[in-house]
């Protein structure tokens, strides 16, 4: 079944001619081939937890013992640090949560020194995928399983049902990609997925008007994607006065926070529509549900979260605010293990072994900032992947922000690495502004260095326009 586990995750990363060759035969399957047993063991696996916390407790603690045996006899980097930390002769056959405090928190400079000694498998066997650095930091490069994104699946569909869907509801999808293979194209019918895709850069009135009029032949009743995509979506349809002839009855975001005036700008657009938000990780160390209006509750049997404060230690004291920390389940090939996610939250309820270990948070405010740009005509530019993902596209920065104090013009202020060159930065500008296709011109300036907030966060673009007027 793995092999077939690994088919399923990798259609989503396939080239797209050949997706497109075989998406019609795959549409043509029933669902319940296309996600497989063990997505429906997972389904039921969640459900279950959710209702019964010894369930949740015995299956953590199970999934835990798994990924230390695999890390400690498979990689030498996380051998160390268990033995550095638990003792050379502790069975980790035995470890039980509360023990993982005794671990250092680990961070990505741990996992960048370390290379691949933090593997349990060979790179080659793995996916390797990276952070986009869209706070500016340098990417970061990891790496996962191939067969995991059926688990995912599952934990991401579950957390859709509150606001109504189904594995066999189709999805309207808003990110930031263009239509690979074809740049001038605005939208692709994903037929295995169930998907309409729409383009969202620089995504105009008239583009809004040719999606509404797509969205409607399908019937569709869900928008998936970037709560600022979904947004600006919403925005222009109340400029243009249209409706959906069949209602959107929930909007599934992504990749971003959802703020209160964007749920009031989409309910404005669409009427009461149900959010259902989840907050999860590129690294697949955490995954949490909202469980109420900005309050997510950490799914266990997918990764184990704690809260600690900027020394370490645990925050138990609902309101307070910490760091989150993840150790992963659902993918073994790089550990993850105590991980420091850079995200930071308020506590509402600790998890315990009473609950399951259902940690609950609340004001999630993630090391990716979402933002616009505004363009030279005062449109909104979604600035969510507007920077490509690959590290080499920014080589010769160490550190870079977005800078907008007028329409259509932006600074990139950087700092340049060791060594960088100022042929690299005006590589990067050209690029970005053959990217913005005439929306945007960008001017560079150096820096020696890059200020952050009071809590060591730095926006991805400091965007001085009042974006109430756009």
């Amino acid at each position: 079944m793995r092999l077939l586990d690994i088919a399923r995750s990798a259609y989503v990363k396939s080239p797209p001619g050949l997706r497109r060759s075989v998406a019609p035969l795959i549409s043509m399957m029933p669902l319940s081939m296309r996600y497989g047993a063990v997505y429906e063991r997972w389904r039921r696996d969640i459900a279950h937890a959710r209702i019964d916390p010894s369930f949740s407790t015995t299956a953590t603690t199970s999934a835990l013992r798994a990924l230390a045996r695999t890390a400690v006899h498979a990689s030498p980097f996380h051998r160390a640090r268990f033995a550095v930390a638990l003792g050379s002769s502790f069975d980790v056959r035995q470890v039980e949560v509360e023990d993982l405090a005794r671990l250092p928190i680990l961070t990505k400079g741990d996992l960048r020194a370390a290379g691949e000694a933090a593997l349990t498998r060979p790179a080659k066997s793995l996916v390797r995928n990276c952070t986009s650095g869209s706070n500016g930091e340098e990417p970061f490069a990891f790496y996962v399983d191939r067969d995991r994104s059926v688990r995912e699946f599952a934990f991401v569909n579950d957390a859709w049902t509150r606001a109504g869907y189904t594995r066999d509801e189709t999805r309207c999808v808003l990110k930031g990609f263009r239509m690979k293979g074809a740049e001038d194209r605005l939208f692709e019918w994903e037929p295995a997925l169930n998907e309409l895709r729409l383009c969202v850069f620089p995504m105009s009135e008239a583009d809004v008007a040719l999606y509404i009029d797509l969205i409607d032949a399908r019937q569709i009743r869900f928008l998936h994607g970037y709560p600022s995509a979904i947004e600006l979506f919403c925005r222009h349809m109340l400029t243009l006065g249209r409706r959906f002839r069949t209602p959107i009855r929930g909007i599934l975001p992504i990749s971003e926070p959802l703020y209160e005036h964007q749920r009031a700008t989409i309910r404005k657009a669409l009427g009461d529509v149900a959010f259902a938000p989840f907050y999860g990780l590129s690294e697949k160390a955490l995954f949490a549900r909202e469980v109420a209006d900005d309050i997510y509750e950490f799914e266990p049997l997918y990764g184990l979260a704690e809260l600690v404060d900027d020394d370490g230690a645990p925050v138990t004291e609902p309101g307070a605010e910490g760091r989150l920390v993840g150790t992963g389940f659902i993918t073994h090939g790089m550990p993850f293990i105590r991980y420091d996610t850079e995200d930071r939250a308020r506590l509402v309820e600790p998890g315990t072994r009473a609950n399951g270990w259902r940690m609950k948070v609340e004001a999630i405010s993630p090391r990716r900032k979402p933002g616009f740009f505004i363009g030279r005509t005062g449109n909104r530019i979604v600035a969510t992947n507007f920077p490509p993902q690959d590290p080499a596209f920014f080589r010769g920065m160490s550190e870079f922000q977005f800078v907008q104090s007028e329409p259509g013009k932006a600074v990139i202020r950087y700092v340049a690495a060791k060594d960088g060159a100022q042929a690299d930065a005006e590589r990067i500008r050209a690029a970005l502004e053959a990217k913005a296709d005439g929306h945007l011109t960008f001017k560079l300036e150096r820096v020696d260095c890059l200020a952050c907030g009071s809590q060591g966060k730095r926006a991805f673009i400091d965007q001085r326009l009042d974006l109430a007027r756009y």
